[in-house]
């Protein structure tokens, strides 16, 4: 539990999440999982950097939650998933600290950030992110790089 992931490991994880985000940003070709998977490694890597493991700003995480909730908002039932140019954009800074994070973490750091990950979603709350930062956000207009 205190070595590092092995660089297989890691590469493997990094790949899914990239081929994801690759296939849910052309029209037609994301599926539910897909976009699941980057609302996992969204809070992820939020719950890996509040253990010291890089630093974005949390209002990054509040944008790309923001944008990924109106992509949902958006679809219809049976279409395909699809994220926008804008959501990509943000999500593809979230994956390059998750890809260093991969590079750098323990196997206890990886299972402490699912246990909290899996306290989330069986929890009432909408988000792990911080209410003021979500507010903050909120406020902004859809799709703001502000």
């Amino acid at each position: 539990m205190l070595l590092p992931l092995p660089i297989e490991t890691a590469s493997k994880m990094s790949l899914a999440i990239h081929l994801a985000l690759a296939a849910c940003r052309r029209e037609g070709s994301g599926t539910a999982y897909q976009f699941n998977e980057l609302l996992r490694v969204l809070y992820m890597t939020l719950f890996l950097q509040e253990k010291g493991f890089g630093a974005l700003p949390l209002a990054l995480y509040a944008r790309a939650e923001k944008n990924l909730n109106a992509c949902l908002s958006r679809g219809k039932p049976g279409d395909h998933w699809f994220v926008d140019a804008e959501t990509a954009t943000v999500l593809e800074q979230v994956l390059r600290l998750h890809d260093e994070q991969l590079r750098g973490i323990t196997y206890r750091d990886l299972a402490a950030a699912q246990e909290r990950l899996e306290g989330f979603i069986r929890s009432a709350r909408v988000s792990p992110l911080p209410d003021d930062a979500r507010l903050a956000v909120q406020k902004l207009p859809a799709n703001s790089s502000d």
